[in-house]
């Protein structure tokens, strides 16, 4: 048998779209960490209230149409 492919780390284009989609939401995120998880985003509190609090130090990645 074959081993799992290990986990691959986002490539810079998937970062850079990461950050242009979280920044239209909230300009005061900012890039925690980057990791084969996605990308975190750390949030100060100046953005909009309610549902971004959620995601506060989740990483956040594309849906993968392979699962």
């Amino acid at each position: 048998m074959s081993r799992p492919a290990a986990p691959s780390m986002p490539t810079p284009k998937q970062v850079r779209e990461a950050r242009d989609m979280v920044l239209s939401i909230d300009p005061n995120a900012k890039i925690l960490r980057v990791g084969p998880d996605g990308v975190t985003f750390s949030y100060d509190g100046g953005g909009p209230a309610g549902p971004m609090n959620s995601w506060e130090g989740k990483p956040f990645s594309a849906e993968d149409d392979d699962e």
